[in-house]
């Protein structure tokens, strides 16, 4: 695994945009576990997880689920399997989730949902078939 500083440095793209790197996955640090489809055999899901105020996302695993997440309002403490203490989260974090990451989240609002923007790659199943309903 790369040890790389985020996010990075904003670079100007042209007179209109800019663009700042936030966290980033190499595949080649994905360990895809025995029995699991390969990578380019999975849907990459984009959706919006929302935890209500004072309630707990579930204690997941992304052993075969790596993911990137975005914080787009609230915040949340994280107790994962990666870190000897509590990670805050906030509007605007970007996290890298994979391989051996083991973690549950609390909203720490009582009032504001926790949303995030979530992208991984999922491993759901076959694929579905060219020829569904005949051929």
């Amino acid at each position: 695994m790369k040890n790389e500083t985020y996010p990075k440095e904003t670079i100007a793209l042209n007179d209109d945009e800019i663009s700042t790197e936030l966290a980033a996955i190499y595949m080649a640090d994905i360990v895809v576990p025995e029995g699991a489809k390969p990578l380019l055999e999975r849907r990459m899901r984009c959706r919006v997880l929302e935890c209500h105020p004072g309630k707990v996302v579930a204690l997941h695993s992304h052993k075969n689920r790596p993911a990137l997440l975005y914080v787009l309002q609230g915040s949340g403490e994280e107790h994962s399997n990666q870190f000897g203490e509590v990670r805050i989260w906030k509007e605007g974090d970007c996290f890298a989730e994979y391989n051996d990451t083991e973690h549950w989240i609390k909203n720490r609002s009582d009032v504001i949902p926790l949303r995030v923007l979530t992208f991984d790659l999922i491993d759901d199943g076959p694929q579905p078939s060219s020829c569904e309903g005949g051929c």
